[in-house]
């Protein structure tokens, strides 16, 4: 065995008088990484955490963010957004200046002195009617630039998992409260109760889907307060941050963890679908009792939330505090469930651009 390299299954150090720390790795591991994993099972032990530690977002680099097997489909769906994009401008362009002509028309029309323009108003109200059939023309490509997606399956199996998960969403996103947690950091008041610092930002989950993109089936929105939104559709996952920034991801590929999290929440912002489990005090000794070297010390409820946490090895990292925390796991489940069916399935998803190319995508999950 080499001077630096360790070959080790499970190690227990004894740091300090009745404290003892454990390192894993069924691996060779470098005895500076062995180092390194004592000292941060150190660190955990002393300072327990609910989650890690410094900005929860997704990497700012979201070409890094996509699943390999959707490269032909996301070029399609970001022509197609630029084309939508520019018709859009050149609609409101031209609706713009059909408004400007048409009351023009209408002020000569009105006018006491039409009589001597009835040669200019029959021409400006051609021009009028013209410009009026360019734009209703211009709306209909604008409305009608979009990839519209089919799924052919091999069996109702994965129709039913999908079905599922969007009920399970819909009972989710009826929770009062929906929370992007975007930073954790360390309560360094030690006479705190509240061992972790957390920033976050109030979010809305619905059904909504991108104009781009065009299905039958139900369309899951999650919000994201410091990054691209989530679309889930039946196939793949879109991480929307707008215009070349679109990342299509595979549920395969999209993980999702969940915790039941205690929380302390001031009693007049617990909402009513929220669960508490006991109550602490806002000054605390390490035995529970208040502190009451503090004036006006007071008591605490803990809250009990739901935490999802997208993750995936590309780079998502993205999570959220949902009230109802039994509506967060049936979620949860849901998506694992309906995952496992994509992975051992076969499937066919036809995209066609109604006003670019024709494509396809084939998966067996």
């Amino acid at each position: 065995m080499n001077h630096d390299t360790i070959t080790t299954k499970q190690v227990t150090l004894k740091v300090s008088e009745g404290f003892l720390a454990t390192a894993n790795n069924s691996d060779q591991i470098t005895a500076k990484e062995f180092g390194e994993q004592f000292a941060k099972g150190v660190v955990n032990k002393l300072f327990p955490k609910s989650v890690e530690y410094g900005d929860i977002q997704s990497h700012f680099n979201t070409e890094r963010l996509n699943s390999f097997n959707f490269t032909g489909f996301k070029e399609l769906v970001i022509g197609t957004h630029y084309l939508r994009k520019k018709l859009t401008s050149e609609l409101h362009h031209f609706s713009n200046e059909l408004r400007a002509k048409s009351q023009s028309l209408d002020n000569r029309k009105s006018s006491l002195l039409s009589f001597l323009y009835k040669k200019k108003i029959a021409t400006e109200t051609g021009l009028v009617e013209q410009l009026s059939n360019q734009v209703n023309s211009l709306k209909e490509s604008q409305l009608g630039s979009s990839v519209d997606l089919k799924y052919q399956y091999e069996n109702s199996l994965l129709t039913d998992a999908y079905s599922d998960l969007t009920s399970a969403f819909t009972t989710m996103k009826s929770a009062i409260k929906i929370w992007d947690v975007t930073t954790a950091q360390m309560n360094l008041d030690t006479k705190a109760a509240a061992g972790t610092s957390i920033d976050r930002h109030e979010v809305k989950f619905d059904f909504k889907r991108l104009d781009i993109l065009s299905t039958n089936e139900k369309v899951l929105h999650v919000e994201n307060f410091n990054g691209g939104d989530f679309y889930f559709y039946p196939m793949f996952i879109i991480y929307f941050k707008g215009r070349e920034e679109i990342a299509i991801i595979d549920y395969t590929d999209l993980y999702i963890e969940y915790k039941e999290q205690q929380f302390l929440e001031r009693k007049e912002d617990i909402v009513s679908d929220v669960t508490t489990i006991g109550e602490t005090w806002y000054r605390v000794n390490k035995d529970g009792s208040p502190d009451k070297r503090f004036v006006g010390n007071y008591k605490i409820p803990i809250a009990l939330y739901g935490s999802i946490h997208f993750k995936s090895p590309s780079g998502i990292n993205e999570l959220y505090y949902i009230s109802d925390h039994k509506k967060a796991k049936h979620f949860y489940e849901q998506y694992l469930n309906y995952q496992a069916h994509v992975r051992n399935s076969s499937y066919e998803m036809i995209s066609h651009s109604n006003t670019l190319l024709d494509g396809g995508h084939t998966g067996n999950g």
